[in-house]
């Protein structure tokens, strides 16, 4: 989905996106039921869950040498092992929908090392082509709304 603002390549090498400190735990990915249903029959059978609401998010054991959460669907070597079955919320990363004073708006992560060296008018254009997808997957997945933070530009709105 973000092929045209950042390459795989790109993002296999950084994978900042894939550990979560204790400050930043909320961002972790909503697992769907479909998703955890199919993480668990071919995947990893033993992952456990966190039910949060309709859906789960992983649990993932923190990391005692760096204190880190590090996605259990994470292989260190070759990327994500959900390819193409990645969550939503992992899918439109750096981008994320929040929701502000009632309006959800698509915003950026001030953490992506790659995306900050694009322009925030590039990225704006590039948001324009793919909002309507997530604003439709916000309205089908409200469990993927996280609330707004400031600091997080704000690139669309969905009105």
């Amino acid at each position: 989905m973000l092929s045209k603002i950042l390459s795989k390549k790109e993002c296999a090498k950084c994978r900042i996106c894939c550990c979560f400190d204790s400050s930043d735990v909320w961002e972790t990915p909503i697992i769907t039921k479909p998703l955890h249903d199919k993480i668990l029959g071919e995947y990893n059978p033993k992952q456990k869950f966190i039910k949060k609401d309709n859906c789960y998010i992983l649990d993932m054991p923190k990391d005692e040498s760096d204190g880190l959460y590090y996605c259990s669907m994470l292989d260190r070597n070759s990327g994500c092992i959900l390819k193409d079955d990645k969550p939503f919320d992992c899918k439109i990363w750096p981008f994320r929908v929040m929701d502000f004073n009632g309006v959800n708006v698509i915003t950026l992560s001030p953490v992506c090392p790659v995306v900050k060296t694009r322009s925030l008018e590039d990225l704006s254009s590039f948001i324009e082509t793919i909002a309507p997808t997530i604003f439709q997957q916000a309205n089908d997945q409200p469990e993927i709304i996280k609330p707004y933070i400031k600091g997080y530009p704000i690139l669309a709105t969905d009105c």
